[in-house]
């Protein structure tokens, strides 16, 4: 059975496809794994790697795109199980330098077998791998899913791809750039972003100092003891004009006035000057309240036809219908019938505006011949409904 044959047995779920896929190359990867975890390595460590190997080919083998390396496929999915087994912190002498699996061309190329000394297959080995891929309870089932997880991301050849602490080894000098790049990113961007925040915070400063000094110069702007309004312009003080007249001048002129400065006491007055009274501040007009929106005023209603003459074979039903208007405004409207063999539709509603209409529509149900009144409301209206039965 060649390699292609052997992808699509074990594609398709054959048992006999594992089997054939361990007698063949179950030695060699096992030699494989023997090398590449020696001791101090569990003496079960390489026989783990094995029995992994072929739960992920059940898995994963279906995306390999030439089926004829299959052995070269099985020794690159060896190799990352024991990488992955030794893991990051594992000294780089542990990771043996040998060229058993190399990348070439995208595809994994394997030596020669007499490259490593022979190791020999655990007995029970073959069973645990044939059992295991079997096994379809949840606990089978679980850890293969498990296994197939950890296994890591294949590429567009279906080879699994290297750890990524093995590339690092292998390129350090690269790994190195790409770290220091990644560092200056992350620097300049949060020099950038403490920058633009220094710069909001002193525009954010500067305009609360422009507001404190405009409300300072506003309190002293108020009247002594009054609220100081920060509505009111700031004006140059009054004082500065005094300051530079004379005593005689300023008794001449009356007691300072300036805002913000203690009024010195008048002087006594003559008896026979009278005192001029104060003229009464007009009291402020109340400001008028909004009125209340109006609302529309509601309509009435009009109706045409105000009879209906229907006729029916007997215990067909008949209908007819008449024009429900709103004149003036809106009008919300509820229709009542007398009989309850003659039914109305609609039954109620409204209307919005003047002018509106609705088309109402009256059916009959009767074996006999009878009259009925419909009364609509508002307005007690009347529509007369005269059925009768054709022969």
């Amino acid at each position: 059975m060649q390699d292609r044959e052997l992808v699509a047995a074990i594609v398709a779920g054959e048992g006999g496809g594992l089997a054939e896929a361990y007698d063949r190359y179950a030695a060699a990867l096992y030699t494989y794994c023997r090398f590449m975890l020696p001791d101090p390595c569990p003496p079960g460590a390489a026989a783990d790697a094995v029995a992994d190997t072929f739960i992920v080919a059940a898995a994963k083998v279906q995306g390999l795109r030439d089926p004829d390396q299959l052995r070269a496929w099985l020794h690159a999915v060896a190799r990352n199980e024991c990488l992955r087994q030794l893991g990051p912190a594992a000294p780089a002498s542990a990771v043996r330098p040998v060229g058993a699996v190399a990348v070439v061309g995208g595809a994994a190329r394997t030596a020669p077998d007499d490259a490593m000394p022979e190791a020999s297959l655990p007995a029970d080995l073959r069973e645990r791998v044939l059992t295991e891929g079997a096994d379809n309870t949840p606990t089978g089932r679980a850890h293969r899913v498990s296994v197939t997880h950890r296994a890591g991301p294949f590429g567009p050849t279906g080879f699994p791809k290297p750890r990524w602490w093995h590339e690092v080894r292998r390129h350090p000098l690269v790994a190195a750039a790409v770290a220091a790049v990644t560092a200056a990113v992350i620097v300049g961007g949060i020099a950038a972003l403490l920058l633009a925040d220094g710069s909001h915070r002193a525009r954010a400063s500067t305009v609360a100092l422009g507001r404190a000094t405009f409300e300072t110069s506003a309190a002293a702007s108020s009247p002594a003891g009054g609220p100081a309004s920060p509505s009111r312009k700031p004006t140059p003080a009054a004082g500065a004009s005094s300051a530079s007249m004379s005593p005689a001048d300023r008794l001449a002129t009356g007691p300072s006035t300036s805002p913000g400065m203690p009024r010195s006491p008048s002087p006594a007055r003559s008896s026979s000057s009278p005192s001029p009274s104060p003229s009464p501040s007009p009291s402020p007009s109340p400001s008028p309240s909004p009125s209340p929106s109006r609302s529309p005023t509601p309509g009435t209603l009009r109706v045409a036809p105000n009879k209906l003459v229907l006729s029916a074979v007997s215990g067909k039903p008949a209908s007819g219908t008449f024009i429900l208007t709103a004149v003036g405004g809106p009008v919300k409207f509820v229709l009542h019938s007398s009989s309850a063999k003659v039914t109305v539709s609609p039954a109620s509603g409204s209307l919005g505006f003047g002018g509106s209409w609705v088309t109402v529509t009256v059916t009959v149900r009767s074996l006999v011949a009878l009259n009925a009144q419909i009364t609509v409301d508002p307005g007690n209206l009347v529509v007369t409904v005269v059925f009768s039965i054709k022969a």
